[in-house]
């Protein structure tokens, strides 16, 4: 149904995510999964009124990662974070998920712009600072989560500042244009934060796959609601005389949701779940390694692949020893060589023509799938 070449990097990241056997906490799907969710208000208050709910946040496994001088497993930007994101949604509940966003902002909001150099013309910016590749990544990555819960039939919820440039990523556009391919549509609201009882004014968007979201808009501020806002940033003089600012203790409460918030982001989970989902899927009787093979193999889907760093993540599941399959080898080559990527995108910046895409990751497919197909064969031998 994605019918690009990105999609065959992402299919055997979920197949050999699939196979994975991570440790569950729970048997039960999840139904509320809160990303990059900070203190959790959203689960916290989904699991209160009974959902199967899941917070995820780099926080989280700080602990861990001090112990074991490692990166946070809750990093999305890790090769462990986004396969345990991956893990969560799989297990969630298939044409009920809904999923929650709120994608680190501070590098897409306006004040940080001079350091980042964003803008509405280079959305990307300076991709020569770490931290702008970092940021870029993140949101690479998280548009993967999103496309995983869309094509779930679930419904997906993305959160930032009035004003930040997230949305402009190449990568979200371009999911906005395939997801209206299959008639599925992504609405923006903006209304704002003070509403629900947070310290500053914070105009907020939110851009969702339902229409519902149109509730979250709660009207104008009151004279009440503008004249007790508490300022987040406090203004000074530098050495040079020059008018600077700098964030308080407000600023860090202002990022966190209310519970006012939280509540209302519930209730509209409980109005999604009473709407039942249909995507226009064509069931196709070729298999999948023909699917597989037939994907495109373009400049978005290299330039993707670099940009969320996605072979890492594979060579990393591919290693892992919780991957459950029958006499599974090692294999000598990587999924994707630095030489092939490198050659790709000269090929197409010259206008050679574009590359085919790499022949051992169709044949470390394969491989998988026969091997999946022998133990299931064996295990049926034993039951009969």
């Amino acid at each position: 149904m994605i019918g690009i070449a990105m999609a065959q990097v992402v299919v055997l990241l979920i197949l050999l995510v699939w196979w994975l056997e991570i440790p569950r906490c729970q048997q039960s799907e999840y139904q509320v999964v809160e990303f990059y969710s900070g203190v959790g208000r959203i689960a916290e208050l989904a699991a209160k009124v009974g959902f199967v709910a899941a917070a995820v946040d780099k926080d989280y496994g700080m602990d861990y990662a001090k112990k074991n001088t490692k990166r946070s497993p809750m990093d999305i930007n890790s090769n462990a974070g986004l396969i345990l994101a991956i893990h969560i949604l799989l297990f969630g509940e298939w044409e009920q998920i809904c999923a929650f966003y709120a994608i680190v902002c501070s590098s897409w909001v306006p004040v940080n712009r001079g350091s980042t150099g964003r803008s509405i013309m280079t959305p990307l910016g300076c991709e020569d600072y770490p931290n702008v590749r970092a940021s870029n990544k993140m949101t690479s990555r998280t548009v993967i989560l999103i496309w995983i819960t869309v094509l779930m039939g679930g419904t997906y919820f993305m959160e930032n500042p009035q004003n930040s440039l997230v949305a402009l990523h190449p990568r979200y556009i371009w999911m906005l244009g395939q997801l209206r391919k299959i008639d599925v549509f992504t609405y923006k609201i903006a209304f704002w934060m003070r509403k629900y009882s947070s310290l500053s004014w914070k105009r907020t968007w939110v851009w969702s796959s339902t229409p519902l979201i149109r509730a979250l808009d709660l009207g104008p501020l009151t004279e009440q609601e503008r004249f007790t806002s508490r300022p987040t940033t406090t203004r000074y003089k530098d050495a040079k005389g020059k008018t600077r600012f700098k964030g308080n203790t407000n600023l860090k409460r202002s990022q966190q949701y209310t519970y006012k918030f939280a509540g209302k982001l519930i209730r509209l989970v409980g109005e999604v779940r009473k709407q039942k989902v249909h995507l226009p899927i064509e069931v196709s009787s070729d298999s999948i390694f023909n699917l597989f093979e037939k994907m495109k193999w373009d400049q978005q889907s290299i330039a993707w692949e670099q940009e969320a760093d996605l072979r890492k993540v594979l060579q990393y599941a591919r290693g892992s020893k919780l991957l459950r399959l029958w006499m599974v080898r090692h294999l000598e080559s990587r999924v994707f060589s630095s030489e092939t990527l490198v050659a790709g995108v000269g090929m197409v910046e010259m206008g050679a023509g574009l590359p085919s895409p790499p022949s051992d990751t169709f044949e470390l497919m394969q491989e998988l799938a026969s091997l999946e197909a022998m133990k299931a064969q064996m295990e049926a031998e034993v039951k009969a």
